[in-house]
């Protein structure tokens, strides 16, 4: 008797072809492919003008420690957006 997998006997039994919901979320990179464009950068830039405005509301009561998260929250953009670009220079030459 032949091996027979599971997709096998429920296409037997079920007469329809089996879905894999997850193998096709990763076949198609999560349907992100459209989303992630080459101007990622502007996605970071837009996330921080969202927190900027507190940031500034929080710097009329607390200077010093507002300053400081400025400066990590733009060095972790920065941090960000150089992985993203190496990110995408590695697989830019990939077929997908």
């Amino acid at each position: 008797m032949a091996h027979r997998t599971l997709d096998d006997i429920a296409l037997a039994h079920d007469h329809a072809q089996p879905v894999h919901p997850v193998r096709e979320l990763l076949n198609n990179h999560f349907y992100l492919d459209e989303f992630c464009s080459s101007e990622g950068g502007l996605w970071i830039m837009l996330m921080d003008a969202l927190l900027l405005v507190p940031l500034i509301m929080a710097a009329f009561f607390y200077p010093w420690p507002s300053l400081a998260v400025g400066i990590a929250g733009l060095l972790a953009s920065f941090a960000i957006y150089e992985g993203w670009c190496i990110w995408q220079k590695r697989h830019a030459g990939q077929v997908r």
